[in-house]
């Protein structure tokens, strides 16, 4: 049988993948079948379906897209052998698809290569997606039996609101409570920031029990938490009070019978006790106690009075004194008193959980918003809720057929919505749910992922299991070796292979095998290589430390000596038919280790050999590095560039690599200091105008910082996460309000830096070794893999945060602090621990295609004495559980099953320093990378200029603005063709380029400085204009400019005729800047708009092609506000032709449109708009917005006045204005 074209698919069935066993082969054959239809005769059940009828899940976006091309290009290349002749020859890859053929007419196959053709077209519409993303869709589209909105916003980080909450409930549930039970939950939780670390992992797991010492919390549990100290405390002051009572009543009698019973007491108690002072100071104690002035718990010696604590010599018996009596009592009494306080925590813990998670609810409701955790919650509360069954039908109806993949990963809610929507217990030939996964690899318990619930689905649907049985990933040995160690456990060992008996046996799989052989020398590679590491003393076991070091050492050493091998071509892959050697490079092969602790250990180590590597792990998160922190001491010092000590900080940042004489020369010289500390004045300014990214890229220019960590180990990574936070920072800023608001939020992300938005990003792609988490290489495979730390494993502690176990299928949260807790849920705790160190090890020992490498030693953890060996999953497949006690033990384990299975080998662990010695030059040139689209639109500031030239930033100054343009005037006006012999005298025949238009821009904006009015009266201004004239050398054009600013000044600028004069302004702004928002804008849309609006059916240049998205910016040369309307004026120095005929008003259209100033002037106009409609109250385009207009210096005195104006109507504004937002779409 084979299992992709003989399943039926009808009911319930669970289709069970081991590692590489084509897992995405199956599904996407699976789902070629539903297209067409379930097959001939009794299995022809459902009719054909369409993509869209076919519901497919899986757990992460990246797989879903993966999944859904998968089976995009099945869809095709099934077509294709419907398509092909009967006498076509298969080859192995298409011979299911043409067995599937055969079971169809041969009169039927052009039709169903038609309906192939229509459902590949038809993918992006098929349902492949997230279990989330699904279930938010159901919300939305039956949200009258969901009981749901329409629309909600999806929140994806309620830390916030989270922490809102807290404080919501220290408000409502604390701040009522008389001063001592307020007191208690302030020593207990200390305010709702603490309180809100501590709920995280509560709120996470809404279907976990809170136990405190075994025993489930109940509502009102607070209540009585508190109640009882009040209660206990009581008893306790009573106690006190009586004891007080009795020492008062003969006080000298006691303490002659203390100094009688002095020589009895415990010297290692009673301290100093032979010494008459300090036994004085002891009595002190005690009378300063029973006068009242000093309360028991702090009389420490009093205390140890008590009956039962008061420890004698050997021969010496209490007296039958009262007090001690009574003490004792007061003693029992405080016991419990600490118990009910130790109580109070949990309590508390599990009446806030259930509060905070109610008032979360509640408000997400109220605002229209979900978590994503709430996608899943509330479609399974709506599932079980009055209107579910009519749910369930409809959703069962949309979608009769469900394939859920990676299913060991479901959790308990999911469980319940596809539980509820299709029976499993049922073999209902209407609707088929196939659930696929492996729960051998189930190691995603920290994200939700629940095995119990795997297990209870696998119960539910016995009889209909089937598995994936062939390997197509490895090796033989590789399948042998694997099989031998879980094979073995499975027979032997009591609790079975995974410690869940007959609930998950391990099922052994064949080999495919591979043609070609790992040859690492004169033999092939086996399955899997143990190193041994011995001891290096005579106590039989190797401490985890030294363990650590040693395997790190040996697997690089091993490594280097590969790769050198390989250069000589002693070492790669032996190709079929005699081809050559094919040599192993590094990037073939993989280290996988636990954490980010055990990858710096062997990076280190591959890195003192000269080898380079690269880290991924999809559960680092860029918060959690030391640049986040350091990203906080910049952010800060240019926040605040006035403080000393921020920006010290900065400065003395490890990232920021300054040396330590620079360091102290800034301590030394007072003006390197202030120059140090004028540059975060700048950086703050750059970070107002243009945005933190900018301010934080001109620092770690200024500073080198690239180069700097470029040349240190690890450089590149740190490169790399600081490159990824200041691009964090940048998108952050948008939706936050000032640069203090930016510094706390990355407070609390490098406070809790939990979240998957910002795991952290490869750092190069070049031919390097690859260090993997364990949890990130599921799903993945590589030639050779190394475990050099395959024997750590994490230890039991159920008291951080809540601990999670089970009790039965039900999961419980223990809630005792760590000493408190109870032997049953450690024991069940420890149980579940090992079987997922079990899971992950097969996960590990699966990944590769040849050979698997492993540092093996007789560990010893913390501060026991023996081997912890048994406590790790390797250990307990090779003991069962029983302890290992030393070397030669485990060698002899090891060795049993090298013996058994030939696949598997045993290697010494130790080898001499090996130094990788490569003969290709470090730096020879790598082949060009192929360029893709971007995965995201790049933030960037755009302006008037950088649309014109596509390519270029923004221009940080008015002056660069002008020079650029003055560029391109200078250009034209070379032309051949402009007759260029002007009048002397003119302002024609004043000098052109750069520099002169930046002058004439110049004495206008003096003018403006001083008042327009007041420079055209002040002979003195005019005199220093023509002095700045002549210190240039162009005394000869004085005249002409003293001219023109005359006429500049005097001549009416407006095209309505409404008087608007320079020189009678008195509401005027000169070179005002702006920055508005842009998001995701094609500039295609915007010159569409500009072109319909302006001057239409004229041609000009077409803009290239790009997106804005982040900010344009500009300068406007002057705003003003005349007779209640509000210009923009442009002043244009170029030179347009020899006299006043080349300034008509047809060749200043023709200027304008040439060089897109109609774009620019449009642009000014949105600027304006934007700016009034937030602060004039009564704002209306119509009334009180003029226009913009260019005035060409040089044509003042044309007939035209220089003028080229444009007054858009409101409705072009509003359309620019939805562009820019990206609200809207404009059409050229």
């Amino acid at each position: 049988m084979t299992l992709a074209l003989d399943l039926p698919l009808r009911g319930t069935r669970l289709i069970e993948a081991s590692a590489g066993t084509g897992k995405t082969f199956t599904i996407a054959l699976l789902y070629v079948r539903l297209i067409l239809g379930q097959g001939r005769g009794a299995d022809a059940v459902l009719p054909p379906l369409d993509p869209p009828d076919i519901l497919v899940t899986t757990f992460t976006e990246a797989a879903s897209l993966e999944l859904r091309e998968r089976i995009r290009r099945r869809l095709v290349e099934a077509a294709l052998a419907f398509r092909e002749p009967v006498e076509t020859e298969s080859t192995a890859d298409d011979a299911l698809l043409f067995a599937l053929r055969d079971r169809y007419p041969e009169a039927d196959w052009p039709a169903c290569a038609r309906r192939l053709e229509l459902a590949a077209d038809w993918m992006d519409d098929a349902t492949i997606s997230t279990i989330h993303g699904w279930a938010q869709r159901m919300l939305r589209e039956h949200a009258f039996d969901s009981g749901q909105l329409f629309h909600r916003e999806l929140v994806k980080d309620l830390r916030d609101l989270q922490l809102e909450a807290v404080t919501d409930y220290w408000r409502t549930r604390v701040y009522p409570l008389d001063e001592s039970h307020a007191a208690e939950m302030v020593n207990a939780f200390g305010g709702p920031a603490k309180l809100a670390k501590q709920l995280k992992k509560l709120l996470g797991r809404p279907d976990a029990l809170p136990v405190f010492k075994g025993t489930p919390l109940t509502e009102g549990s607070l209540t009585d938490a508190l109640q009882a100290i009040t209660d206990r405390k009581a008893d306790m002051e009573k106690a006190e009070a009586q004891a007080r009572a009795t020492w008062q009543r003969d006080p000298a009698g006691i303490e002659q019978a203390l100094q009688a019973l002095r020589p009895g007491m415990n010297a290692s108690v009673f301290r100093n006790k032979a010494d008459d002072a300090e036994f004085e100071r002891y009595l002190q104690t005690l009378r300063a106690w029973g006068q009242g002035h000093l309360p028991l718990t702090e009389a420490t010696f009093v205390q140890k009075l008590a009956r039962d604590r008061l420890k004698l010599n050997k021969g010496y018996e209490c007296p039958p004194l009262a007090l001690f009596d009574d003490l004792q009592v007061w003693h029992d009494h405080w016991a419990h008193w600490e118990a009910a306080r130790e109580a109070l925590p949990p309590r508390g813990l599990a009446d806030a959980r259930q509060w905070v998670a109610e008032r979360m609810a509640s408000t997400l409701e109220a605002n229209a918003q979900m978590g994503f955790d709430n996608m899943i919650s509330d479609l399974a509360d709506a599932l079980e809720g009055p209107s579910g069954d009519a749910l369930a039908a409809r959703i069962r109806e949309q979608f009769p057929v469900a394939m859920i993949d990676e299913f060991q990963d479901i959790d308990p809610a999911q469980y319940r919505i596809f539980k509820r929507i299709y029976d499993l217990s049922a073999d209902d030939a209407d609707q088929a749910l196939i659930l696929i996964g492996d729960p051998k690899q189930a190691i995603y318990g920290f994200r939700g992922g629940d095995i119990h619930t795997y297990l209870a689905a696998r119960a539910a649907t016995a009889g209909r299991h089937h598995s994936l049985d062939r390997n197509f990933r490895s090796s033989v040995e590789a399948v042998e070796a694997v099989t031998q160690l879980f094979a073995h456990a499975e027979a032997r060992h009591p609790q079975r292979a995974f410690r869940l008996g007959d609930a998950l046996p391990f099922e052994t799989v064949s080999a495919a095998g591979r043609r070609e052989r790992l040859q690492l020398g004169e033999e092939p590679a086996a399955g899997i290589i143990g190193w041994i590491l011995e001891p290096e003393d005579d106590k039989g076991v190797i401490n985890f430390e030294t363990y650590r070091d040693a395997a790190a050492a040996h697997c690089a050493n091993r490594i280097a000596h590969w790769l050198n091998a390989a250069e000589a071509g002693e070492a790669g892959f032996e190709q079929p038919d005699d081809n050559p050697l094919e040599p192993l490079k590094a990037s073939d092969i993989a280290i996988l280790v636990r954490d980010r602790a055990e990858a710096d250990s062997i990076r280190q180590a591959l890195s003192d050999r000269g080898l380079s590597s690269v880290y991924l792990s999809d559960r680092e998160s860029v918060f959690a590095t030391p640049e986040a922190r350091d990203l906080m001491a910049w952010l800060q010092a240019m926040a605040n560039p006035e403080s000393v000590s921020r920006v010290r900080s900065a400065l003395a940042s490890a990232s920021l690599a300054q040396s330590l004489n620079t360091l102290d020369n800034l301590q030394q010289d007072e003006l390197a200091w202030e120059a140090a500390q004028a540059r975060f004045v700048d950086y703050r300014q750059r970070w107002q105008r243009h945005g933190v990214l900018p301010a934080l890229r001109a620092l770690m220019h200024d500073h080198e910082v690239p180069a700097a960590l470029l040349a240190r180990p690890n450089g590149e990574r740190r490169l790399t996460n600081l490159l990824h936070l200041a691009e964090w920072a940048q998108q952050a800023s948008d939706s936050l309000d000032g640069e203090h608001a930016l510094v706390r939020v990355l407070s609390e992300h490098i406070d809790d830096p939990a979240g998957d938005e910002q795991i952290l990003r490869l750092e190069s792609d070049a031919n390097l070794i690859q260090v993997v988490t364990v949890f990130k290489s599921k799903g993945l495979e590589y030639p050779v893999v190394a475990l050099p730390f395959v024997c750590s494993y994490k230890s039991t502690d159920l008291s951080k945060g809540g601990g999670l176990f089970h009790a039965g299928a039900q999961p419980r949260l223990e809630l005792a602090p760590k000493n408190k807790l109870a032997e049953e849920s450690v024991e069940t705790a420890d149980s579940e621990r090992l079987s997922e160190e079990l899971r992950l090890l097969y996960v590990a020992l699966t990944r590769a295609r040849y050979a698997t490498f492993l540092g093996i030693a007789p560990i010893v953890k913390g501060t026991k004495k023996t081997s912890t060996l048994h406590q790790s999953a390797l250990g307990y497949l090779l003991g069962g559980g029983e302890a290992i006690p030393d070397a030669p033990t485990l060698r002899r384990l090891w060795q049993a099953h090298a013996d058994q299975c030939p696949a598997i080998t045993v290697a010494p662990g130790e080898s001499e320093w090996t130094t990788h010695q490569p003969t290709e030059p470090p730096h020879s040139l790598r082949t060009a990378l192929t360029p893709k689209p971007p995965a995201y639109l790049p933030w960037w500031i755009a302006s008037y200029s950088a649309l014109k030239q596509l390519g270029t930033g923004a221009p940080d100054t008015v002056a660069a603005e002008i020079r650029g343009e003055e560029h391109e005037a200078l250009k034209a006006a070379s032309s051949p063709l402009i007759d260029q012999r002007p009048a002397a005298g003119t302002l024609h025949d004043f000098p052109r380029g750069p520099e002169p238009g930046t002058f004439l821009h110049g004495v206008l904006e003096a003018a403006a400085s001083i008042g327009f009015n007041q420079a055209l009266a002040d002979p003195g201004f005019q005199r220093r204009m023509v002095q700045r004239c002549e210190r240039r050398g162009w005394g000869e054009h004085s005249d002409a400019l003293q001219a023109g600013l005359q006429a500049w000044l005097t001549t009416p600028l407006a095209p309505d005729n409404s008087g608007l004069v320079l020189g009678q302004l008195t509401r005027y702004r000169a070179e005002p800047d702006f920055w508005f928002t842009t998001h995701q804008t094609p500039t295609p849309a915007i010159d569409g708009l500009v072109r319909t609006a302006i001057h239409p059916d004229v041609p000009r240049p077409t803009l290239g092609y790009q997106t804005l998205n982040g900010l344009m910016k500009g300068f406007i040369d002057l705003l003003v506000e005349h007779a209640g309307r509000y210009w923009i004026i442009d002043w244009k120095s170029n030179w347009l032709g020899p006299d006043d005929a080349a300034y008509s008003t047809d060749a200043l259209q023709q200027a304008m449109l040439e060089k897109r100033h109609d774009l620019q002037l449009a642009v000014y106009l949105l600027a304006l708009h934007r700016h009034l409609r937030q602060t004039l109250p009564d704002y209306d385009y119509e009334r009180h917005v003029g226009g913009a207009q260019l005035v060409f210096l040089r044509g003042i005195q044309a007939p035209s006045r220089g003028v080229a104006a444009i007054q858009p109507s409101k409705a072009f504004i509003e359309a620019l204005d939805n562009a820019f937002a990206g609200a809207a779409e404009a059409t050229s």
